[in-house]
Protein backbone atom coordinates (compact mmCIF):
# COMPACT_ATOMS: atom_id res chain seq x y z
CA UNK A 1 0.00 0.00 0.00
CA UNK A 2 1.40 3.38 -0.94
CA UNK A 3 1.66 6.34 1.44
CA UNK A 4 -0.86 8.26 -0.66
CA UNK A 5 -3.44 5.47 -0.30
CA UNK A 6 -2.77 5.11 3.42
CA UNK A 7 -3.23 8.82 4.13
CA UNK A 8 -6.99 9.00 3.43
CA UNK A 9 -7.63 5.93 5.58
CA UNK A 10 -5.68 7.46 8.41
CA UNK A 11 -7.70 10.71 8.14
CA UNK A 12 -11.03 8.83 8.31
CA UNK A 13 -10.05 7.12 11.54
CA UNK A 14 -9.18 10.36 13.33
CA UNK A 15 -11.83 11.50 15.88
CA UNK A 16 -13.61 14.84 15.27
CA UNK A 17 -12.06 17.85 16.95
CA UNK A 18 -13.73 19.84 19.76
CA UNK A 19 -16.81 21.96 18.88
CA UNK A 20 -16.30 25.62 18.20
CA UNK A 21 -17.97 28.17 20.49
CA UNK A 22 -20.49 29.01 17.75
CA UNK A 23 -21.54 25.38 17.50
CA UNK A 24 -21.84 25.15 21.30
CA UNK A 25 -24.04 28.27 21.45
CA UNK A 26 -26.27 26.81 18.72
CA UNK A 27 -26.72 23.57 20.69
CA UNK A 28 -27.47 25.43 23.94
CA UNK A 29 -30.01 27.70 22.22
CA UNK A 30 -31.71 24.68 20.63
CA UNK A 31 -31.91 22.90 24.01
CA UNK A 32 -33.26 25.99 25.81
CA UNK A 33 -35.87 26.68 23.13
CA UNK A 34 -37.57 23.30 23.63
CA UNK A 35 -39.09 24.16 27.09
CA UNK A 36 -39.97 27.65 25.83
CA UNK A 37 -41.87 26.23 22.86
CA UNK A 38 -43.62 23.74 25.16
CA UNK A 39 -44.56 26.55 27.59
CA UNK A 40 -46.15 28.65 24.83
CA UNK A 41 -47.95 25.62 23.43
CA UNK A 42 -49.44 24.74 26.86
CA UNK A 43 -50.34 28.42 27.56
CA UNK A 44 -52.07 28.69 24.18
CA UNK A 45 -54.00 25.44 24.78
CA UNK A 46 -55.11 26.65 28.24
CA UNK A 47 -56.22 30.03 26.87
CA UNK A 48 -58.16 28.30 24.11
CA UNK A 49 -59.89 26.05 26.67
CA UNK A 50 -60.72 29.05 28.89
CA UNK A 51 -62.08 31.13 26.02
CA UNK A 52 -64.45 28.33 25.12
CA UNK A 53 -65.93 28.69 28.64
CA UNK A 54 -66.21 32.49 28.40
CA UNK A 55 -69.85 33.61 28.36
CA UNK A 56 -71.27 37.14 28.38
CA UNK A 57 -72.29 38.79 31.63
CA UNK A 58 -76.06 38.88 32.17
CA UNK A 59 -78.09 41.43 34.11
CA UNK A 60 -81.53 40.76 35.53
CA UNK A 61 -84.03 42.57 37.75
CA UNK A 62 -86.64 41.39 40.24
CA UNK A 63 -89.41 43.66 41.51
CA UNK A 64 -89.81 42.91 45.23
CA UNK A 65 -92.08 45.80 46.23
CA UNK A 66 -94.07 48.76 44.94
CA UNK A 67 -95.93 51.55 46.74
CA UNK A 68 -97.74 54.71 45.74
CA UNK A 69 -99.40 53.26 42.64
CA UNK A 70 -102.34 55.68 42.74
CA UNK A 71 -103.50 58.51 40.45
CA UNK A 72 -101.96 61.92 41.07
CA UNK A 73 -105.40 63.35 41.91
CA UNK A 74 -105.55 61.09 44.98
CA UNK A 75 -101.89 61.36 45.92
CA UNK A 76 -101.75 64.64 47.90
CA UNK A 77 -102.23 63.54 51.49
CA UNK A 78 -103.69 60.18 50.41
CA UNK A 79 -100.59 58.19 49.42
CA UNK A 80 -96.86 58.38 48.94
CA UNK A 81 -95.43 58.95 45.45
CA UNK A 82 -94.46 55.86 43.43
CA UNK A 83 -91.56 53.85 44.87
CA UNK A 84 -90.14 50.52 43.79
CA UNK A 85 -87.84 48.07 45.55
CA UNK A 86 -85.71 46.13 43.08
CA UNK A 87 -83.05 43.46 43.19
CA UNK A 88 -80.46 43.91 40.44
CA UNK A 89 -78.45 40.78 39.69
CA UNK A 90 -75.23 40.43 37.71
CA UNK A 91 -74.30 36.92 36.58
CA UNK A 92 -70.67 37.06 35.47
CA UNK A 93 -70.18 34.30 32.92
CA UNK A 94 -66.82 35.80 31.95
CA UNK A 95 -63.48 34.19 32.73
CA UNK A 96 -62.27 37.46 34.26
CA UNK A 97 -63.48 39.50 37.24
CA UNK A 98 -65.88 42.35 36.52
CA UNK A 99 -65.69 45.67 38.32
CA UNK A 100 -68.52 47.94 37.34
CA UNK A 101 -69.04 51.47 38.56
CA UNK A 102 -72.35 52.53 39.94
CA UNK A 103 -75.18 53.51 37.63
CA UNK A 104 -78.77 54.70 37.42
CA UNK A 105 -82.09 52.90 37.23
CA UNK A 106 -85.29 54.31 35.77
CA UNK A 107 -88.67 52.62 36.21
CA UNK A 108 -91.20 53.58 33.51
CA UNK A 109 -94.64 52.68 32.31
CA UNK A 110 -95.63 53.24 28.66
CA UNK A 111 -92.50 55.33 28.21
CA UNK A 112 -93.30 57.65 31.15
CA UNK A 113 -90.67 57.62 33.93
CA UNK A 114 -92.23 56.88 37.34
CA UNK A 115 -89.18 56.59 39.61
CA UNK A 116 -85.39 56.78 39.63
CA UNK A 117 -82.65 55.27 41.76
CA UNK A 118 -78.92 54.51 41.98
CA UNK A 119 -77.31 51.13 41.38
CA UNK A 120 -74.31 50.69 43.72
CA UNK A 121 -70.94 49.61 42.35
CA UNK A 122 -70.68 45.89 41.63
CA UNK A 123 -67.56 43.76 41.88
CA UNK A 124 -68.08 40.19 40.70
CA UNK A 125 -65.50 37.43 40.48
CA UNK A 126 -65.04 34.97 37.62
CA UNK A 127 -68.19 32.89 37.05
CA UNK A 128 -69.81 34.42 40.16
CA UNK A 129 -73.15 36.15 40.81
CA UNK A 130 -73.85 39.34 42.78
CA UNK A 131 -77.19 40.86 43.77
CA UNK A 132 -77.78 44.39 45.07
CA UNK A 133 -80.93 46.07 46.39
CA UNK A 134 -82.01 49.27 44.65
CA UNK A 135 -84.71 51.72 45.73
CA UNK A 136 -86.26 53.78 42.94
CA UNK A 137 -88.40 56.70 44.12
CA UNK A 138 -90.26 59.63 42.64
CA UNK A 139 -90.14 63.25 43.63
CA UNK A 140 -93.65 63.69 42.23
CA UNK A 141 -97.06 63.26 43.84
CA UNK A 142 -98.39 60.26 41.96
CA UNK A 143 -99.11 58.78 38.55
CA UNK A 144 -100.85 60.96 35.92
CA UNK A 145 -104.54 59.99 35.72
CA UNK A 146 -104.48 58.97 32.03
CA UNK A 147 -101.46 56.78 32.68
CA UNK A 148 -103.10 55.20 35.72
CA UNK A 149 -106.20 54.43 33.61
CA UNK A 150 -104.01 52.78 30.96
CA UNK A 151 -102.23 50.78 33.67
CA UNK A 152 -105.56 49.67 35.21
CA UNK A 153 -106.89 48.65 31.78
CA UNK A 154 -103.80 46.54 31.06
CA UNK A 155 -104.12 44.90 34.47
CA UNK A 156 -107.80 44.04 33.80
CA UNK A 157 -106.93 42.62 30.38
CA UNK A 158 -103.86 40.52 31.23
CA UNK A 159 -103.78 40.35 35.03
CA UNK A 160 -100.64 42.49 35.38
CA UNK A 161 -99.30 45.83 34.27
CA UNK A 162 -95.82 45.58 32.84
CA UNK A 163 -93.15 48.09 33.88
CA UNK A 164 -89.94 48.84 32.02
CA UNK A 165 -86.70 49.05 34.01
CA UNK A 166 -83.69 50.73 32.38
CA UNK A 167 -80.24 50.18 33.90
CA UNK A 168 -77.76 52.85 32.83
CA UNK A 169 -74.47 51.22 33.81
CA UNK A 170 -70.82 51.69 33.03
CA UNK A 171 -71.04 48.74 30.62
CA UNK A 172 -74.03 50.12 28.72
CA UNK A 173 -77.81 50.43 28.78
CA UNK A 174 -79.83 47.37 29.77
CA UNK A 175 -83.62 47.13 29.67
CA UNK A 176 -85.92 44.58 31.27
CA UNK A 177 -89.63 44.26 31.90
CA UNK A 178 -91.16 43.39 35.25
CA UNK A 179 -94.76 42.62 36.17
CA UNK A 180 -96.48 44.94 38.62
CA UNK A 181 -98.80 43.10 41.05
CA UNK A 182 -97.77 39.77 39.51
CA UNK A 183 -95.82 36.89 40.97
CA UNK A 184 -92.25 37.73 41.88
CA UNK A 185 -89.77 36.49 39.32
CA UNK A 186 -86.45 37.59 37.87
CA UNK A 187 -86.55 39.18 34.42
CA UNK A 188 -83.45 39.06 32.27
CA UNK A 189 -82.35 42.37 30.78
CA UNK A 190 -81.37 43.01 27.19
CA UNK A 191 -78.56 45.31 26.20
CA UNK A 192 -79.64 48.26 24.09
CA UNK A 193 -77.57 50.42 21.78
CA UNK A 194 -77.65 54.12 22.41
CA UNK A 195 -75.80 57.19 21.17
CA UNK A 196 -74.63 60.01 23.40
CA UNK A 197 -75.49 63.46 22.11
CA UNK A 198 -73.95 66.71 23.28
Amino acid sequence: MTAAAAAPMHEEEQPAGPMTWKEMVGVVVALLSIPLVLYFYVAFAMQLARSSQDEPARYSVELVGATGIVPAALAPGAAAPPAFQLLVRLDNGRIIDMNGGCGDVVVSYAGVPLARGRVPALSVGTKKVATVAVDATSGGVGIPEDLFRLMSEERRRSGVARLEVDLWLQRGLFTCRVDLHGERHTSECKERNFIYSS
